[in-house]
């Protein structure tokens, strides 16, 4: 008869692993066929979900962030995209926010403009550069905020007692001779004896000798 063993990391890690993380993204555009050109473009990443909505469904938007990229159209009918890339923000710190516009004398392009938004992208050429940069920008933008996650959740280390309960600073005098014994004690064992820990140290031969005496250490 067969037996198979699993180890607990193994039983831990198994549910992990079908715990399948899926890079979000939201179109905000006004145009409903241009939103969903852009959508199909970014189709070929099975781990990608990505939902157009209108630039006037606040409720809609609201509920599907945060996401993991936020592609907005600036200039629309509704000029709001500025605002909700703000939230988008707010709401990921991770997320990529990308404009695009084909109206570079829309005022919503101007107070880009103003606010330092450089990376506007012309709307003809965002579904043909999503292609190809879709699913990377997603993915990044995703272990980014998963690896936040992460690090945040990361318990703090348990810590030696004697090690909290010692003053928080020392004396100038006792920090500096312990880092010296610390640091003959490296020499002595990197040289293999006085002299040559002597030369290394930049020290006469006598000076070391006493220095080791002193802090009583041993060589032999």
């Amino acid at each position: 008869m067969n037996t198979t063993t699993q180890t607990a990391i193994e039983r831990e890690i198994e549910p992990t692993k079908q715990l399948r993380e899926i890079a979000r993204v939201v179109i905000v555009d006004d145009n409903q066929l241009r939103g969903s050109s852009i959508a199909a473009s970014l189709k070929g990443g099975a781990d990608i979900a990505v939902t157009v909505c209108p630039a006037d469904n606040r409720a809609l938007l609201e509920e599907l962030l945060p996401a993991d990229v936020v592609l907005l159209a600036l200039g629309g009918r509704q000029p709001s995209a500025l605002a909700t890339g703000a939230l988008a923000v707010q709401t990921n710190p991770y997320a990529e926010v990308v404009f695009y516009c084909d109206e570079p004398d829309a005022p919503e392009v101007a107070a880009a403009a103003v606010l330092g938004i450089t990376r506007i992208v012309p709307a003809r050429e965002v579904a043909p550069w999503l292609g190809r940069a879709g699913d990377l920008l997603a993915r990044g933008a995703m272990l980014r905020r998963i690896a936040a996650a992460a690090i945040e959740a990361v318990p703090r280390p348990p810590t030696l007692a004697h090690i909290g309960e010692r003053p928080a600073r020392l004396p100038l005098p006792t920090a500096e001779m312990q880092f010296r014994e610390s640091y003959i004690r490296y020499l002595l064992a990197q040289s293999g004896g006085r002299q040559e820990a002597a030369r290394r140290a930049g020290v006469p031969y006598r000076t070391m000798c006493e220095m080791i005496r002193k802090l009583g250490i041993s060589t032999t």
